[in-house]
């Protein structure tokens, strides 16, 4: 089995050059997704404040007008990029995701365990919530067994990881970005809510 994940300073070297964290990627997940959500609502809820309007009505109308967004917009601009890079690196997990599910052998199955553990917006409480949400997809199996999960589910990150480290420039650079912005005190404070 070869290594997964995301590129640390005690795996850095000759033999290690290419080894990826996918658990700590997936681990982050939902902070990204909750915090990209709350940003965007943020935007939304100004565009209204300041121009009465939604943020696609206030676009077009500045597309017609051929105002320059760059210029009348710079104050808005960094919380746009950071808003970007989210949707970047959730929009690179869920190809992935959706291409395991749809291409790979065992995809419908790595699809629910990944979906229920770390891609739901519910976060589950234990592995037993998880292995009860995933019950109804397997009906030929009385009952998933907790070793069978965990078999599956480092089967799921092997594969995606595969899929994923086809973009490596792109996932290095997203990844190190979210690793500087979502630290581990970060996440416990954001998952906690």
């Amino acid at each position: 089995m070869g290594n997964v994940g995301v590129v640390t300073q005690s795996f850095i070297g000759k033999d290690n050059a290419s080894y990826h964290d996918i658990i700590a990627l997936f681990k982050i997940y939902r902070a990204v997704s909750w915090n990209m959500q709350i940003r965007i609502n943020q935007v939304k809820h100004r565009f209204r404040l300041e121009y009465g309007t939604d943020v696609d009505a206030f676009l077009d109308s500045i597309y017609q007008a051929g105002m320059d967004i760059n210029q009348d917009l710079a104050d808005l601009k960094p919380r746009i990029e950071i808003i970007n890079r989210s949707n970047q690196f959730l929009k690179l997990i869920d190809e992935a995701v959706s291409l395991l599910k749809k291409y790979h052998p065992q995809g419908e199955r790595y699809y629910w365990v990944l979906y229920y553990s770390y891609m739901s917006a519910c976060k589950p409480e234990n592995v037993e919530e998880i292995l009860d949400e995933l019950e109804p997809h397997f009906p030929k199996l009385t009952r998933i067994h907790r070793a069978t999960y965990f078999r599956w589910r480092e089967q799921a990150f092997e594969a995606v990881s595969s899929i994923l480290w086809g973009y490596e420039k792109e996932s290095q650079q997203l990844l190190q970005h979210f690793r500087d912005k979502y630290d581990d005190e970060n996440l416990r404070n954001t998952v906690d809510l």
